[in-house]
C-alpha cells in the first residue's frame, strides 16, 4: 500500500481464502480500488512448476494492475 500511495502500480497476490481478508484491509486503509490478483488455494509448499501454472492464469490481471493508470 505504501508504494501504491507513492504512485507506483503493485500486484498484489492472495489465494481465494484471504480474499475477502484482503479486500477487507483494503477498505480500512482507504484503498478499496487496490487491485488484488487472485490465485487459488493453497500455494505453501507447492512445486513451483505449479505456482508458475496459477500465475501464468491471471498475467492479464496482473498486466492490468501494473500498467492501470
Amino acid at each position: 500500500m505504501s508504494l501504491e500511495r507513492r504512485g507506483i502500480p503493485t500486484a498484489t497476490f492472495v489465494t481465494h481464502a484471504f480474499h475477502d481478508y484482503a479486500r477487507g484491509l483494503c477498505r480500512m486503509q482507504g484503498m478499496a480500488a487496490l487491485p488484488i490478483v487472485v490465485i487459488p488455494h493453497p500455494i505453501a509448499s507447492r512445486p513451483v512448476d505449479e505456482l508458475r501454472e496459477k500465475v501464468r492464469k491471471v498475467y492479464a490481471q496482473v498486466r492490468e494492475a501494473l500498467t492501470r493508470s
